[in-house]
């Protein structure tokens, strides 16, 4: 990733008419990330949907759309709104699964955006999607040694036995990735939610000292700074 900042910061720093002569710059996975780095997930999530309609079994442009997909639905306002990206970013997930099954990035994305529609979802269709967040964190766990969870809050359906599952995998998800600002503030909702006060003030800090990194990092560290003053009052 740091090799691709100087030319992320080109493409931030050009006008639209000359960013559009990046079309077919390094492909289309390798412009994807550079509008998703830039800020852009509509624009790289369009470059993927063209590139799949012709190329549907290339893993590397699956995920990436799964990716995009789901900074996406976190921006809008609303489950109907934020489902209608989720939803179809499962269904490449499972695809991207189906081509890779020990696919970390497939594994850790479809974690996330099953993870997010549960939260959006009825308690039976929310178990069913938590089953992907556990079944692919343990995946990843005996593969390569290290958890990517998402976890599924705010719904009683899911016994003490489940919350504490869902607490191992996402402390361990943030021992992976220490410097994600998504894992830090699921883990503070996590810890809000069950009534870790400090423990949540404590993750809602440390949200608000990562560097944004991704499109949805910045509105995230404003929620995690509101959470922070309810949580003081």
């Amino acid at each position: 990733m740091r090799a691709l900042l100087p030319a992320v910061l080109a493409l931030v720093l050009l006008p639209m008419a000359a960013r559009g002569q990046l079309v077919g710059f390094g492909g289309a996975v390798a412009e994807s990330d550079l509008l998703y780095l830039a800020g852009e997930p509509r624009q790289a999530f369009a470059v993927l949907e063209t590139h799949l309609a012709t190329d549907s079994t290339d893993y590397d442009a699956l995920w990436r759309a799964v990716r995009a997909s789901v900074v996406i639905g976190l921006e809008e306002e609303g489950n109907t709104a934020q489902n209608l990206w989720f939803d179809p970013a499962i269904h490449l997930a499972h695809r991207a699964v189906a081509l890779r099954p020990d696919g970390v990035d497939a594994l850790y994305w479809r974690g996330v955006v099953t993870g997010r529609r549960a939260m959006n979802a009825k308690p039976s269709y929310a178990v069913d999607l938590v089953q992907f967040v556990y079944d692919d964190a343990h995946t990843i766990l005996s593969r390569i040694e290290r958890a990517v969870a998402r976890v599924f809050m705010g719904n009683a359906a899911l016994g003490d036995a489940s919350w504490e599952n869902a607490r191992y995998h996402l402390e361990k998800s943030v021992e992976s990735w220490p410097d994600l600002v998504l894992l830090q503030f699921d883990l503070g909702q996590l810890y809000r939610k069950r009534g870790s006060r400090e423990a949540a003030v404590q993750a809602f800090r440390k949200v608000l000292d990562l560097p944004a990194a991704h499109p949805i990092d910045p509105r995230l560290q404003d929620e995690a700074r509101e959470l922070l003053a309810e949580l003081s009052g």
